[in-house]
C-alpha cells in the first residue's frame, strides 16, 4: 500500500526590526491515514507561497504593571506597517484582501486596521497590556511594527522604543548597570493560549547568578508579566539576562531606566541579540562620546575575542581592548568612548559562541542624560524594515538615519521609504567590505532595507534622536527580517 501525505507546510520566519515577530503562521493540509505495514516518508518537492497570517508583539507601556510598584504614567505609540512591494525581493503577496491590525492583550482593539501596503497603523496604548500586531492574507507578508515613547522632562526624561518582536523560548538581552538609581524591568509576552513558565538568569563579570525569584515566573495566556532584575541582583555593573521559556514561547524586552541622583540619567528597551555565535554584527553604534560595548561567553569555556568598528571606509581596529579573553559564563565591558564621533557597526569575533550589544550615551554637565542601546541582529535574507512613528507629545522634530552595514563582502541595498502622504522613494547605496552606510531616512513614515547584489551579510539600524534646551534625546532600532514565504514541502508515505 502506497500512501502520499502532502501538504505539510514549513514556515520560512523572515522577522521584522526589530525586531519581527511571526506567530501562527503555520498551515498544514492534506490527509493523513494509518498504515498496518511499516512505512518511511520521502521527500516528492516543495513549493513557496506567501505568507497568510502573520503576528508580531509589543510589549506595551514599559512602566507599568509591576506589582508592588508605582506605576508611571508613561505610555507607548504603537506602529504597524506592511512593506510595499517593490522593497519585498520579489515576493508578490497573496492574492486575497487583508489587513494590519493592531489589539490589546488579552483583548480589545487598537485603532481601525489598515489595508494598503506602506501605510502605517498608528495607536496610543496607556494600560498595562501588550500589543498584538495581525497580517492577513494580502497584508501579511513583510509586516513589521515598533513602539516607541517620549516624556521631555522629569524623572523619566528620555527617547525610547523597541522593535515589536518575535516570540521565543531562549533570548540573551543585554542592557542595565550598577550605578544608583539603575533600575532595569523584564517584559514578557506570552502570545498562547496556555501559560507559560520562564527562568530568568542573570550573568556579570563574575558569572552566572540565579535566584529562586528568578525561577518559575508565570507569564499566562495572551497576558504580559513584568519583573524586576533587581529582585535577582541589584548589583551588577554589566548585566545581562537569560530567558528560558518552559510550556510556549514568550516575547522578551528589557527596559532600563536610570535615575542619576537628582537628574534623569535616560530610557531605553534592549530587544534580544541574535543567538550565540561566534561571529556578532551590531548595527547602528552612534558614537559620540562615552560608549559600551558590551559581550557576553554563554558557556562554560573561554573566549578569545577580536572587536572591531566597520566604518564608512571599511574595517578599523577599536581604540583599546580589540582582543581580549574572557572567561565562560561571565560578561566584560569594552569601552569604546575614544571613537570618533559617527555612526557605526561593530563586529565581534571569537573562538567560543557570544552575545554582543553596545550603549551609546548622551550627556553634558550639569544636564539630564540619554542613552540608547542596540543589539546583534541576524543578517537580513529578506526585507527588513520599520514605521517611523512620532510620539506622542512631541514638538521639536525627530532626526532619524538608516545605518546599513555589510560584513564578509560588499552588498548591494535597496532603501525604500514611505513619506506622509504615500509617496515611496528608493536609494540604492553601495556599501563596501566590512563597512557601513548611513543615510538620512528624516520625515519618512516607514523605512524598509533588501540586498540587491554583492555577497556580504547586511544588517541594519535607525538612529532616532531629538535636540531641546536639556540637550540631546536618543535611541536605536536594530531591524531584523520580516516574514515572507512558507515552503510547503510534499511527502510520500511508502510501505514495505
Amino acid at each position: 500500500m502506497n500512501l502520499s501525505i502532502s501538504g505539510i507546510v514549513r514556515t520560512t520566519l523572515v522577522t521584522a526590526a526589530g525586531a519581527g515577530l511571526v506567530v501562527g503562521a503555520m498551515h498544514s493540509q492534506g490527509a493523513f491515514a494509518v498504515a498496518s505495514t511499516r512505512a518511511v516518508d520521502t521527500a516528492t518537492g516543495s513549493a513557496t507561497s506567501p505568507v497568510r497570517s502573520a503576528s508580531l508583539v509589543c510589549p506595551g507601556p514599559e512602566l507599568k504593571g509591576l506589582k508592588g510598584v508605582a506605576d508611571l504614567d508613561v505610555g507607548v505609540r504603537v506602529a504597524a506597517a506592511a512593506a510595499p512591494v517593490r522593497a519585498m525581493t520579489g515576493t508578490a503577496p497573496a492574492a486575497a484582501p487583508g489587513e494590519v491590525s493592531l489589539s490589546r492583550m488579552p483583548r480589545g482593539s487598537l485603532g481601525a486596521p489598515v489595508t494598503a501596503r506602506g501605510v502605517s497603523l498608528l495607536a496610543d496604548q496607556t494600560r498595562a497590556e501588550s500589543v498584538l500586531v495581525s497580517g492577513t492574507e494580502s497584508m501579511a507578508a513583510g509586516v513589521a511594527a515598533a513602539q516607541n515613547w517620549l516624556v521631555p522632562s522629569g524623572d523619566q526624561r528620555s527617547l525610547g522604543g523597541a522593535a515589536c518582536g518575535q516570540p521565543g523560548a531562549d533570548f540573551w538581552i543585554m542592557a542595565g548597570g550598577g550605578a544608583p538609581g539603575r533600575q532595569e524591568r523584564l517584559l514578557l509576552t506570552n502570545p498562547g493560549g496556555n501559560a507559560v513558565t520562564v527562568d530568568v538568569t542573570l550573568h556579570g563579570a563574575k558569572g552566572a547568578l540565579s535566584s529562586p525569584n528568578g525561577k518559575g515566573i508565570v507569564v499566562p495566556a495572551h497576558g504580559r508579566t513584568a519583573f524586576l532584575l533587581d529582585s535577582i541582583n541589584s548589583d551588577l555593573a554589566n548585566p545581562v539576562v537569560h530567558v528560558v521559556a518552559d510550556g510556549g514561547v514568550v516575547g522578551a524586552v528589557v527596559n532600563d531606566l536610570w535615575l542619576d541622583g537628582a537628574r534623569a540619567g535616560g530610557s531605553d528597551d534592549a530587544v534580544p541579540t541574535a543567538a550565540p555565535s561566534r561571529d556578532q554584527v551590531i548595527p547602528a553604534v552612534a558614537a559620540d562620546g562615552q560608549a559600551v560595548l558590551r559581550v557576553a561567553v554563554p558557556g562554560n569555556d573561554e573566549a578569545v575575542v577580536q572587536a572591531r568598528v566597520l566604518t564608512a571606509q571599511g574595517p578599523r581596529a577599536l581604540p583599546a581592548g580589540g582582543v581580549i579573553r574572557i572567561d565562560g559564563g561571565t560578561v566584560t565591558d569594552i569601552d569604546i568612548s575614544a571613537l570618533p564621533v559617527g555612526t557605526y557597526g561593530l563586529q565581534v569575533r571569537a573562538d567560543m559562541p557570544i552575545v554582543a550589544a553596545a550603549v551609546v550615551t548622551r550627556t553634558a554637565p550639569g544636564k539630564p542624560g540619554d542613552f540608547a542601546w542596540t543589539s546583534s541582529t541576524p543578517p537580513i535574507t529578506g526585507v527588513a524594515g520599520m514605521p517611523l512613528a512620532v510620539p506622542e507629545g512631541t514638538s521639536a522634530p525627530i532626526q532619524r538615519s538608516l545605518s546599513v552595514t555589510a560584513s564578509g563582502d560588499t552588498a548591494s541595498v535597496e532603501v525604500v521609504t514611505v513619506d506622509a502622504q504615500g509617496v515611496e522613494t528608493s536609494r540604492r547605496p553601495e556599501v563596501g567590505v566590512d563597512a557601513t552606510a548611513v543615510l538620512d531616512v528624516t520625515g519618512a513614515t516607514s523605512v524598509w532595507v533588501h540586498r540587491v547584489g554583492g555577497n556580504g551579510q547586511v544588517r541594519a539600524g535607525v538612529v532616532s534622536w531629538l535636540d531641546d534646551a536639556q540637550g540631546r534625546l536618543i535611541t536605536a532600532t536594530p531591524l531584523r527580517d520580516t516574514a515572507l514565504r512558507t515552503t510547503t514541502v510534499g511527502l510520500r508515505e511508502v510501505s514495505h
